[in-house]
């Protein structure tokens, strides 16, 4: 494959990721409004049948679905100790290899058992057992929709490192000739 289409590609994954992040970031905003219901709720002493579990599922989802918004700008957790006195050809390796053996692995066994945690809850149409009894199906398919934003961003990931081996070892080759 070209290096172009690589970047092209890379590109098309992060504008997923990025998008999504733009969307699913105005969350805070009905989440912000139910813990304001909620605290004048709890201070006129008022009953809160839905609040506390609005709030839960709308941070939760919130949380996840800009996982891979997260992972397109660098916020997730790195232990970048040992790996910060490398060349950044060998950094793109390690990159490569991490995500081959730690983060795909564990995306698709995410995905497989997140979609099947969806699947039994739709396929029963559960409910949640609190007094206000909301459908949880929605709320469980930000599961696996979360771990496919977060496969994508990873793949984006992976080519980025592929590119930048690609180029350093082209520009490696021109210095030494």
């Amino acid at each position: 494959m070209g290096g172009d289409f690589l970047v092209r590609l890379s590109n098309f994954l992060d504008n997923i990721n990025e998008w999504a992040g733009r969307i699913f970031s105005w969350l805070v905003v009905p989440l912000a409004v139910v813990i304001i219901i909620e605290f004048i709720t709890r201070a006129l002493n008022a009953p809160r049948i839905w609040t506390f579990e609005a709030s839960s599922f709308i941070f939760g989802a919130h949380f996840m679905l800009v996982a891979g918004y997260g992972l397109l700008y660098g916020s997730h957790v790195r232990i970048d100790l040992f790996t910060s006195r490398l060349s950044q050809k060998t950094q793109a390796v390690i990159s490569i290899i991490c995500y081959l053996i730690l983060f795909f692995p564990f995306m698709f066994v995410w995905l497989y058992y997140g979609w099947g945690y969806f699947y039994s809850s739709w396929s029963v149409v559960e409910k949640s057992w609190s007094l206000w009894a909301p459908i949880l199906y929605p709320v469980k398919f930000v599961i696996p929709l979360a771990a496919i934003f977060l496969i994508l961003q990873g793949l984006s990931e992976v080519i980025k490192s592929v590119v930048t081996i690609r180029i350093l070892s082209e520009l490696s080759e021109e210095v030494f000739e």
